[in-house]
This record gives structure tokens, C-alpha cells and sequence, in this order.
């Protein structure tokens, strides 16, 4: 007597449970697009990169120039070569700036796009959406968001923060800094507790910190942000561990002193932006078409759930009912792991999830036809069942394989939403699979071992058996 296969039985108990866990778990926190829900929508173009080189001349090299052009100038006056010989002997190494343009690359692109999601996301806005669009190009999609000059100016600022001293002269950069978290300080006087940022910085920030401080005792060290002075503290001694904090003094309620505080310490800690962003495309997108698409996608999706599952049982019969049961099953492992991954539910994914219960049940219908074929030629019910599977399951692989190689390749080469309709497309081929290789097989192997008697009609099995 042929064994049932409890281990079809165990995965698939084990993989409906996460699902409906998954389910429970993040449904209350599932994430709209921008087309259902609202929110802002913001474009950036890079600028070209300008890097800055600073050069140093010697004496001897400007010596050695001198001394070419007095060559070539047979006719200069002697008060004039005795002037260039005091100009070089008093001459010192002086600094010397060169501007270069750089080629923005794919990879400063996705340095500035990680940027911008850290920023966004140490806001509390969990949920938006950055993606880079052709060669110059950042798409921001904030869903639920509708101040859109407070997302610029988190989003478009560079973030270079920068020490100065008295002169004028960088002590220290923010390429050496390690952290930057938001906290309170009390005051010299003992009151109410000031919002304040603290920094901290690698090995090399603190060696140049206290280099800096000890150098300037009693004197002010200004620090900058964007060229932005925040603060020039008066150095009273050598600070030796490397801490510093940013205050912000002045005029101005405790309230806005700590969403100040919050912005610069969410600024400072997702890092400067590689590459110069400039806003070409702003916009608010309203909530209201959401809500009825919302709607709308939902009735029809339970609308095409029952017309498949009635498809199924008015011309498969018993195989239909279990069927329905499998598409049933399908939907929650399908749902559990979209949440599960983080899915934006947008009008293109929503369209995957409707298209992809048409195509969950292909494969039973390719099984259940394949076993009417096989209990037609004299089989047994268990050895159509069997049969069925071993000459079905190579057309349901390569099918299937077949839609999971292109909906990669539109998700490699496409935009966010085609991105999202593949994603969520991929999603549905595997869940489909599952539940057709583990759960309506284990059904119907088990059915088959224990049906002695087929009820033919029953099974929808007849009029294969007349003809």
C-alpha cells in the first residue's frame, strides 16, 4: 500500500503558519503607493562634481620658472632682474586651488539615493520610496507626506559639516565623523535641559579634535554646517576624548530648538551628499483617488477569487472543490509573504496580485486534466493521480520558469512600478507553486489511497470514462 507523504503535509503547515502570522503581524502596517494613499513626489538631478584639489608650490619650482622667463626676455632692465631675485628669495610655499569636473558614475548615484533614505527614514517616515531613474536622476516617493518643503530641505541639503578656527582655516570635517545623536544637556544654569547634538568621531576625528582645541585655547572654534555657522564656542582647555556637542543658543522656543536639534542630527548621521541634487519636479499627490481605488481593487479581487473558485468546482467537480480550498490557501501564503518582504501596494502590484489568482490555479487545472487523460486509459484513480503529476509537473515548470526569467528581466531593466508589478508577480508564481506541489498533492495522493469505490460523476471523471 502506497505511504502518505506527511512531509508535503508538515511544509505546508509550517509555510501557512508563518503566512498568517506574517498576516497578523504587518497588516495593520501595510505600505500604499503614492497612487492609493498620497503623499509627495519629488524628482533631483545631479550636478556635475567639481572637486576642489589644493596644490602647493615650492620656491624652487617658482625659482626655476623665474629663471626660464628672464631667459626668454633678453632686454629686462636690471632693476627688474634684481627684483625678481628679492621676489624668489623671499618667497614661501604657497597653497594653490585646481577645479576639476568629474563624471557622475552609477555608484555616487546610489551613494546619494542611500544618503536621502537614511535622512528620510531618521524622520519617522519609514515608508518612502527612493529609486534612481536613468543616469542623472533621483525619484523620491514620500506616501502619507505633506509637507513638502520640510522633505527639501531634509532631503536636498549636503550636509558638510566643517571646524573652523579664528583664521578661517579647516581644523576638522564631518568625513571623520562616527555619530551624531539627538539628547539633552542641562544648562550652566541649572534650568530647563537645551536640545543639543553630540558627535562622535573615529580614531582619526579625535587625534585632529584635540589636536585642534589644544591649539586654540582661549580662542573660538566656529563650526559650520553647509557654510551655515551654528555655533563659535570659546575654547577654555584641551579636550582630549574627542566629545563635542552642537548647542543652539539664541532666540527661539524649546520646540523649534529641538526639531533643529532632530533635523541636524538626522542630517549629520545619514552623511553629506556625494553629489549636488537640484529639485526639477515637486508635487502633492491627493489621498482622495486612493480610497476609492482601494475600494474598488478589493471588491474585485474578491469578486475574481469566487468566479475562479465557481470555474473550478462547476467543471472539476471535487478536483474544483479542492482547488478552491488550494486557492484559498494560495492567498494567504501569497498576502503573509508580500507583507512579509515590505510590498508597496500600488495600482501596478495591485494588478499582479488580481493577475497572479488567475494564474495560481493553471497549474492544478494541468494537473487535474492530466489525471482525467490517464484515468481515461484504464487507470486507477491512484495511478492517475500519480501518473498525472509525473507528466505534468515538467509543463508546469518550465511555464512557470518561463514567466519567472521575464518578470526578472523587467525587474532588472524596468522603472519603480514595473519594478513593483514584477516583484509582486515573482511573488505569486512561487506561492503558487507551493501550494500546488505540496498542498493539492498531498490532497489528492491521500484521496486516492483511501477512495475504493470512485464516484465518478463526483469527480467529474464520467464523461472522460463514456467516450
Amino acid at each position: 500500500m502506497k505511504k502518505i507523504k506527511w512531509g508535503q503535509l508538515v511544509v505546508i503547515i509550517i509555510v501557512l503558519a508563518l503566512s498568517l502570522w506574517s498576516i497578523f503581524h504587518y497588516g495593520k502596517n501595510a505600505k500604499y503607493g503614492l497612487d492609493l494613499r498620497g503623499g509627495v513626489h519629488l524628482v533631483l538631478q545631479a550636478s556635475q562634481i567639481v572637486e576642489t584639489e589644493e596644490t602647493t608650490t615650492k620656491p624652487e619650482e617658482t625659482q626655476k620658472e623665474s629663471e626660464e622667463t628672464q631667459a626668454t626676455q633678453e632686454e629686462q632692465s636690471q632693476e627688474a632682474e634684481q627684483a625678481t631675485e628679492e621676489q624668489k628669495t623671499s618667497q614661501e610655499e604657497q597653497p594653490t586651488t585646481a577645479e576639476t569636473t568629474k563624471k557622475i558614475t552609477a555608484s555616487d548615484l546610489e551613494k546619494t539615493r542611500s544618503v536621502i533614505e537614511k535622512r528620510i527614514n531618521a524622520l519617522g517616515v519609514s515608508e518612502a520610496i527612493v529609486t534612481i531613474s536613468g543616469n542623472d536622476r533621483i525619484v523620491v516617493d514620500i506616501p502619507g507626506y505633506t509637507n513638502i518643503e520640510e522633505a527639501k530641505k531634509v532631503i536636498g541639503r549636503i550636509a558638510v559639516l566643517t571646524f573652523k578656527d579664528e583664521e578661517g582655516n579647516i581644523l576638522i570635517t564631518g568625513k571623520n565623523l562616527k555619530n551624531a545623536t539627538f539628547t539633552y544637556q542641562a544648562t550652566k544654569e541649572g534650568g530647563v535641559r537645551e536640545p543639543v547634538v553630540a558627535l562622535e568621531w573615529d580614531e582619526e576625528g579625535k587625534r585632529l579634535f584635540a589636536e585642534a582645541t589644544e591649539k586654540n585655547v582661549g580662542k573660538k572654534i566656529a563650526i559650520y554646517l553647509d557654510e551655515e555657522e551654528l555655533m563659535a564656542p570659546m575654547v577654555n582647555e584641551p579636550i582630549k576624548d574627542g566629545n563635542a556637542v552642537i548647542t543652539f543658543g539664541g532666540e527661539g522656543s524649546i520646540e523649534d530648538k529641538t526639531r533643529q536639534a532632530q533635523e541636524y542630527a538626522a542630517l549629520l548621521r545619514g552623511g553629506s551628499l556625494p553629489v549636488k541634487m537640484e529639485f526639477i519636479e515637486e508635487r502633492i499627490v491627493g489621498p482622495s483617488l486612493g480610497k476609492d481605488t482601494i475600494n474598488k481593487t478589493q471588491i474585485g479581487a474578491i469578486l475574481a477569487v469566487i468566479l475562479i473558485m465557481a470555474y473550478m468546482i462547476i467543471f472539476y467537480r471535487m478536483f474544483g472543490v479542492i482547488g478552491s480550498i488550494a486557492l484559498l490557501i494560495y492567498a494567504a501564503i501569497y498576502l503573509g509573504f508580500l507583507l512579509a518582504i515590505g510590498t508597496v501596494f500600488s495600482l501596478p502590484s495591485i494588478g499582479a496580485v488580481i493577475l497572479s489568482f488567475g494564474m495560481a490555479i493553471d497549474s492544478n487545472i494541468i494537473i487535474f486534466e492530466r489525471i482525467k487523460e490517464e484515468y481515461k486509459k484504464g487507470r486507477t484513480l491512484r495511478s492517475a493521480v500519480g501518473s498525472g503529476y509525473s507528466h505534468g509537473i515538467t509543463a508546469i515548470l518550465d511555464s512557470n520558469l518561463s514567466m519567472l526569467l521575464g518578470m526578472a528581466v523587467l525587474w532588472y531593466f524596468g522603472t519603480v512600478q514595473i519594478k513593483g508589478f514584477s516583484l509582486t508577480l515573482i511573488a505569486g508564481i512561487v506561492a503558487a507553486l507551493i501550494t500546488s506541489l505540496f498542498f493539492t498533492r498531498f490532497v489528492l495522493e491521500t484521496l486516492s489511497i483511501y477512495t475504493q469505490t470512485v464516484n465518478e460523476k463526483l469527480f467529474g471523471l464520467s464523461s472522460y470514462k463514456e467516450s
